[in-house]
């Protein structure tokens, strides 16, 4: 039940024990007074503040630097969740109202900042199973380890889409920042999910349009999508001087994976598919709504794909490279300082366009592996490996 129907009971409820049960125009007041509470009640609740990672990102990064919060701080199983109002919740917790769930240590440093990161306004859920069964890990979701035994939150989630940056309480008895976990690691003893992100909709067919430069870019983390005919997907495997090579995925453009799109003009219908698809090197990121970009955790410099006098490749999207606001559903690439030495563009690989990939078979005698390094057929269509170099099959 909504946050708002809730209020709306509870303040009938209170003007019922109070023994408000006239009849005639006294009735009408007090129930027109009851109508204007109630609605004001739900459009508090429907005003919460929207989220997105970006903003969820900078809350829990200014708590790294307030009193109580910075590394090394002594953070123990006698310190309650909450300094302000001890051991007792702000929000809906696993089903408890707020006001009726505390905690300590490690687990109430996770309650902590995951309140502090959602805005103190969205109710917090656990889902429990390893992490092969889980819904994807989010930036702000809170991790229960060691079979049960240790919380964290999450700071960034690296490409492979398992291998998390966090934030902990109680890590030799004291607060940390930074430390790199592998969750899908089965050592780490992955236990449940902690998270304030809203139940994700379904994932539906999405229409990208190829403008006239052959370009565009895709993200989208909740679902895989098949990759139409006449487009190619391509990650960002690494980049030489001011070339951006790429490389193409076969067949499945993985969830929360950022791509290049290339293809003739026009629209292009993507499905979304439960085939996972094959993750490869790839220095593309992306937002799912219109926000400013993250930061890398490294010292980096920010780039967008767009056409200038003619040529399309990857452009500063701010002056001197600084983060910029990235459109819904679209990518980015950030470079490292120490690759982009005051480079403001980049451009294609011309040997990885659709025109002068490798298509016949005059290697289909030699033995071929897929991306995953698997010996398969030569029927076998899509990226594969021939003589250690990468060939695209139809």
């Amino acid at each position: 039940m909504a946050k708002g129907v809730y209020n709306c009971i509870g303040i009938h409820q209170a003007f019922k024990l109070h023994g408000f049960q006239s009849s005639g125009f006294e009735s009408f007041r007090r129930t027109l007074v009851v109508f204007i509470m109630a609605t004001v009640s739900v459009l508090t609740s429907l005003a919460q503040t929207p989220l997105n990672e970006t903003d969820v990102y900078n809350r829990l990064m200014e708590r790294q630097h307030m009193a109580g919060y910075t590394e090394g701080t002594p953070w123990t199983n006698d310190i309650p969740y909450s300094r302000d109002d001890p051991y007792y919740n702000h929000v809906e917790f696993d089903g408890w109202p707020s006001g009726c769930y505390g905690g300590v240590g490690c687990f109430g440093f996770m309650m902590d900042m995951m309140e502090y990161a959602s805005n103190y306004e969205y109710p917090i859920r656990l889902i429990y199973g390893t992490y092969d069964n889980l819904p994807e890990i989010r930036v702000g979701d809170g991790i229960r380890l060691n079979n049960n035994g240790h919380s964290v939150v999450v700071l960034e989630v690296h490409p492979d889409g398992h291998t998390v940056t966090v934030a902990e309480g109680n890590f030799n008895n004291s607060v940390h920042w930074g430390r790199i976990i592998d969750l899908a690691d089965p050592n780490n003893g992955f236990y449940y999910l902690a998270t304030f992100w809203p139940e994700q909709e379904p994932a539906v067919a999405v229409t990208i349009t190829i403008g006239e430069s052959g370009y565009a870019t895709f993200y989208y983390p909740n679902s895989s999508y098949a990759i139409p005919n006449g487009v190619e997907a391509k990650a960002v495997e690494n980049i030489s001087g001011k070339t951006v090579n790429l490389i193409p995925l076969a067949g499945i453009i993985p969830a929360g994976y950022a791509v290049i799109l290339e293809g003739e003009p026009g629209e292009y219908t993507f499905e979304p598919t439960s085939e996972e698809g094959i993750f490869v090197e790839n220095m593309l990121r992306g937002t799912e709504e219109t926000a400013m970009i993250t930061p890398e955790s490294q010292n980096c410099k920010y780039y967008k794909l767009t056409t200038k006098n003619g040529k399309v490749g990857f452009y500063y999207g701010a002056s001197g490279g600084g983060v910029f606001k990235n459109d819904a559903h679209k990518a980015y690439l950030p470079v490292p300082v120490s690759q982009s030495n005051g480079i403001n563009c980049f451009f294609f690989d011309a040997a990885t366009s659709i025109d002068d990939m490798l298509t016949t078979d005059e290697n289909a005698d030699r033995v071929i592996y897929n991306l995953s390094g698997q010996r398969v057929s030569d029927s076998y269509k899509g990226v594969v490996i021939i003589n250690g170099k990468k060939v695209l099959r139809k």
